[in-house]
């Protein structure tokens, strides 16, 4: 009875021994991110704009805005550090990071415009960047009134195009 008992143990810390040395350990996010961004209500879902002949289609979800995830921006000090840690690193490894992080996160904040809330996010790290400016309004569209996502861009969040909720919309 002792000999099975000891056995079962021992085969129990082995599997436990080789289970936690093999798993890896997991980070909230890389580059300093800790605190996720929340979208506004209104902005989530999937949403279609024309762009050239295609219908695109951009997804924003409670935490992602096109795949990446958001978070929210960072204190002005840790900002410079993480910041001069990228620019520290070789112009390979920097490269690889910028696109990585281009891809992967993005930093975001709420702010209000003409009253409506509303988000804009941009590369995490990306200096002064001036990043996609997100608003719900309502616009006519073939004599209807319906949602949009106003995306805009650039220092004074001039409009770059219209998403609406159906494909049909966005032709």
């Amino acid at each position: 009875m002792k000999k099975k008992f000891l056995m079962g143990l021992m085969l129990g810390l082995l599997i436990l021994t080789f289970g936690t040395a093999n798993s890896k350990k997991t980070e909230a996010a890389a580059w300093g991110a800790k605190e996720v961004f929340t979208t506004p209500k209104v902005t989530r879902g999937t949403w279609y704009y024309k762009e050239g002949h295609k219908i695109k289609k951009w997804r924003i979800t409670a935490h992602t805005s096109d795949g990446r995830k958001l978070y929210k921006v960072l204190p002005e000090k840790e900002y410079d550090r993480w910041w001069n840690k990228l620019m520290h690193l070789s112009t390979k490894k920097s490269i690889k990071a910028t696109n990585h992080l281009d891809n992967t996160q993005w930093q975001a904040y709420t702010f209000k415009f003409h009253g409506i809330t509303s988000f804009n996010t941009n590369g995490w790290l990306a200096g002064a960047g001036d990043g996609v400016y997100c608003v719900p309004v309502n616009k006519y569209r073939y004599g209807k009134k319906v949602k949009a996502l106003r995306f805009g861009g650039g220092a004074g969040n001039w409009v770059m195009f219209y998403a609406y909720k159906s494909r049909s919309l966005a032709m």
